[in-house]
């Protein structure tokens, strides 16, 4: 009988790896440090048999354990990086092919973060380490995986609202490729600053902190970019001399031609909020070169020079939707503005207007509050045009009661000209109900008259005080809306109105 001996080998492979450079300035002068670690405890992949390392601890897994099994690299390959990609912190694979095929010349890791970086670049730079062990038999090996990333998933989600909202508002449809990148490229530089404690590297932190170092300037970029289908690539280098990698900034395709960015060389030092420079922008390979080094071979060429005069397209109008706007009390409309023409370069637009209480406006929507005039104006960035809209805000409210569906309180007569009303409720009252759509008072010609609302000692009374006196011998209304609603949510059955008459 032949007996199958095993030899007690016990292997523990360790790989570290970090990709983004951690220091890096945006001026001239620049001060740069760049550590790479790579440990590798045992190399020696040869053996024909393992014995168990240690027990699998897998805090999250994309998949099962049971669908985690590959018996070939590309297969390994496809499953880590799909781990990656959902930001997996620990995962194990297992795997059923040759250990000698784990045994080449580039470590695991590394050739695992190639995968993952050819597929996404933004991914797999946001991976900051990665540590492999293996354990178990040939061609019954249990890989396991500690990873570490630049961001959280909450934080990644995060930034990925925030830039959609960030796009929504920069970037048109009728943009050219062009515009939106320069759109992208402004906004990042005229609203991060760089970290010069050397200690802020995300996008998160661009966006959350408002500073970062070069990591966060081009994950940011990169991701913007993506958002909005402009092909770009991550590049790793050197700067100031340095041996080794110590920068990153993003290679773009506009219109079929490939150029440099680096949106944090494009930011002075120290920051000047909402100042832009091009000096590192859409450049080519020789102009980048001057200061730039980088494995030229491992990226597409930028030979074509970049004529940045036809991404300057002046604003020459200012135009609103809207030029009169009659509301009432309550009732809401929108107002938009555009430049002109569509494609310019600057599609900032500021809003300019005293409200005075009689309107609020956010710049999209507007609603009318108390009877008055507003005059809206709309400015291009720079100050040069402008377009006007003048709102009237009449004293009619936008919703009028219905008699036949509310309760008519008892008649009050002989009233005070400067009244104040105590209204109690068998329930508290929820803060966000106590306001003038809810409760309010008309004169005899259904219009609001201006009071002030206010809660009593507890919040199940309100007290309802005019600004200015009562007209002698005419009548009016007290509404109490049956919108108005208690801590818990419920609202009256009916609205009460109650009559009263000044002496």
């Amino acid at each position: 009988m032949k007996i199958n001996t095993k030899l007690p080998y016990s292997i523990l492979v360790i790989f570290f790896i970090i990709f983004l450079p951690t220091f890096v300035q945006a001026s001239e002068s620049k001060n740069i440090i760049e550590h790479y670690s790579y440990s590798t405890e045992v190399n020696d992949l040869n053996k024909k048999t393992f014995k168990i390392h240690n027990k699998q601890h897998i805090n999250k897994t994309l998949i099962s354990y049971d669908n985690n099994n590959c018996n070939t690299i590309e297969q390994l390959e496809e499953l880590a990086k799909d781990n990656i990609l959902n930001k997996n912190t620990n995962f194990s694979i297992h795997y059923t092919g040759n250990l000698s095929d784990l045994s080449g010349s580039q470590k695991l890791p590394n050739k695992i973060m190639d995968y993952v970086i050819a597929y996404d670049n933004y991914a797999g730079y946001c991976v900051t380490n990665c540590i492999t062990t293996y354990s178990g038999y040939d061609k019954n090996i249990d890989i396991k995986f500690d990873v570490t990333y630049l961001l959280t998933h909450d934080e990644e989600i995060w930034v990925d609202n925030k830039v959609d909202s960030i796009i929504q508002n920069i970037i048109r449809d009728s943009m050219t490729q062009d515009q939106k990148e320069k759109a992208i490229h402004d906004y990042i530089v005229a609203n991060v600053a760089y970290d010069e404690t050397a200690k802020k590297n995300s996008p998160y932190n661009a966006l959350h902190d408002g500073i970062t170092m070069c990591g966060g300037y081009t994950l940011l970029a990169c991701k913007m970019l993506n958002k909005v289908n402009i092909k770009n690539l991550l590049v790793l280098g050197k700067v100031d001399g340095s041996s080794i990698n110590n920068h990153i900034w993003n290679l773009v395709n506009i219109n079929e031609k490939w150029y440099h960015l680096d949106c944090t060389w494009d930011d002075p030092v120290p920051d000047i909020p909402n100042h832009v420079c091009y000096n590192y922008y859409n450049l080519t390979d020789d102009e980048l070169a001057k200061d730039h080094n980088w494995e030229m071979s491992k990226y597409p060429f930028a030979e074509t020079k970049y004529n940045l005069s036809i991404i300057n397209i002046p604003v020459k109008a200012v135009q609103l939707d809207k030029h009169h706007i009659t509301l009432k009390i309550g009732e809401t409309t929108s107002l938009a503005a555009n430049v002109l023409p569509v494609n310019a370069s600057n599609n900032s637009i500021k809003w300019k207007f005293n409200a005075e209480g009689i309107i609020y406006f956010d710049g999209k929507t507007m609603k009318g509050v108390k009877s008055g005039t507003v005059y809206i104006n709309a400015v291009s960035d720079d100050g040069s045009f402008e377009d006007t809209c003048v709102v009237t805000v009449t004293n009619e409210i936008a919703d009028p009661i219905d008699i036949n569906d509310s309760t008519q309180l008892q008649e009050k007569t002989d009233v005070d000209n400067d009244k104040s009303w105590k209204i109690r409720f068998n329930k508290n009252i929820s803060t966000s109900a106590l306001n003038k759509d809810n409760v309010y008072i008309l004169d005899e010609f259904n219009n609001k008259v201006d009071i002030n609302l206010k809660f009593d000692v507890s919040k199940d009374t309100l007290i309802v005080e005019p600004l200015k006196n009562y007209d002698s011998g005419k009548t009016y209304y007290l509404v109490i809306n049956k919108k108005i609603s208690s801590d818990s949510g419920k609202k009256m059955s009916k609205t009460d109105i109650m009559k009263f008459s000044i002496k």
